[in-house]
């Protein structure tokens, strides 16, 4: 049946008229019809039930759907995010989404508007986060929650999560469009990416020494690598002879524990070490040695990793970041530097000192040079005065053995 209007008669005795129309079958397999009524004459239920039949052979018709926000993102986080997301991504995603849902999440999907959605992130921007402190009242240990504003960066994440969910609702035909789409944001603030000088990542990276993550933050400095990159390297990866080390994989902390998965960008890199971080991996490599000695058969030998716990299991990410915001506390250089600062330092300190974009861009792992540019564009002033003074040169040159302002 492709569809059809019909007359009905209210309880006041008023005639309107209606159409359906067969909309396919639903997930289940069963049949699903569109109804409408409420229009005064039989010409206005047929000029509408004749462009639903368009919508339909255009491949654009969309059946109403019961369901609501919040029914569907517990959909999308059990059946579609799984399969597209890495552990890590999908909690960050769901505690993104919970910003939201509160305030829309009852709404059916056929009836979000983009008003509905950008009045909810306003909300949430205004008045979304929350603080906890614990403070003594009469002896007394209490939890005090105060509402604090969230930043714009975080509300533009909540925005992209909406998006990405209701993106699979348009997929699937369960609306005919994302709301989204016509959803404004405050602009977010330009922040530059903190770098250390060589002193302050000397002062650093002296800090660190009896704090057992020393060899971890030295390398991060001297490669740039990401935290999980540098947790699930093995010894196999590092050809100490040549002086170069494999990035292949990284290690993932979750709420269901550590997992190993691909880099950021699914891509291997080979980098080369600096000479002085080449012999520090070779002594710590004998040092792990005495290790496995006296751990014997309780030694992870399997694992065979660079950095690692006494007994050889995997070191927790989340543990040596907060390690390492505390050794730069103690060493005087504030709550802003942590183990990411280190790869932001190591791109600098290359730019800075002359080192190509391309270069750079694939030793930090970048899926693009533009990413590099982007980022560390704050680096780059002294590359551009100096392509300025070396088109002046060759200017000046031309002019002195012609005589005529000239360029060949």
């Amino acid at each position: 049946m492709k569809g059809c209007t019909f007359k009905r008669t209210l309880p006041s005795g008023r005639i309107t008229w209606g159409y359906s129309i067969d909309a396919g079958k639903d997930e289940n397999g069963k049949r699903v019809q569109i109804f409408k009524s409420g229009f005064k004459r039989e010409r206005e239920a047929d000029d509408a039930l004749r462009e639903k039949l368009n919508e339909k052979a255009e491949g654009a018709l969309v059946a109403p759907d019961p369901h609501t926000l919040s029914e569907f993102t517990l959909r999308w986080f059990s059946e579609y995010g799984p399969r597209r997301c890495s552990g890590k991504t999908l909690e960050r995603y769901k505690q993104l989404a919970a910003y939201i849902l509160p305030l829309v999440g009852s709404a059916k999907l056929k009836d979000l508007s983009a008003l509905m959605l950008e009045r909810a992130l306003n909300q949430v921007k205004d008045a979304g986060g929350r603080k906890q402190t614990i403070k003594k009242v009469n002896g007394a240990r209490t939890t005090i929650t105060t509402v604090r504003p969230l930043s714009a960066m975080t509300v533009r994440h909540v925005a992209a999560v909406m998006r990405t969910i209701l993106k699979k609702a348009v997929k699937l035909k369960l609306i005919r469009s994302s709301p989204m789409e016509g959803v404004e944001l405050d602009a977010v603030p330009h922040r530059e990416a903190r770098a250390l000088d060589s002193e302050a990542m000397n002062w650093f990276l002296e800090a660190a020494r009896s704090y057992g993550i020393y060899e971890i933050l030295v390398f991060a400095a001297g490669t740039g690598c990401r935290r999980g990159e540098a947790l699930a390297l093995t010894w196999s990866d590092v050809d100490l002879v040549h002086g170069a080390v494999r990035i292949a994989k990284s290690l993932e902390q979750t709420r269901e524990g550590l997992r190993l998965k691909s880099t950021k960008t699914s891509r291997t890199r080979t980098i080369s070490l600096p000479a002085s971080l080449r012999e520090l991996l070779k002594f710590h490599h004998e040092r792990q040695a005495e290790n496995r000695r006296l751990f014997g058969s309780d030694y992870k030998l399997d694992l065979n990793l660079v950095f690692a716990k006494p007994e050889g299991d995997y070191l927790a990410p989340n543990s040596v970041s907060s390690k390492a915001c505390l050794i730069a506390r103690k060493a005087g250089l504030g709550r802003g530097v942590s183990l990411h600062t280190l790869r932001h330092s190591h791109a600098s300190q290359l730019l800075s000192g002359g080192a190509s974009l391309p270069v750079v861009s694939k030793r930090l792992g970048h899926t693009s040079v533009t990413t590099t540019a982007n980022v560390y564009a704050h680096m780059l002033p002294k590359d551009d005065l100096a392509a300025a003074e070396m088109w002046e040169a060759k200017f000046q040159s031309a002019v002195a053995q012609t005589g005529k302002v000239r360029i060949s």
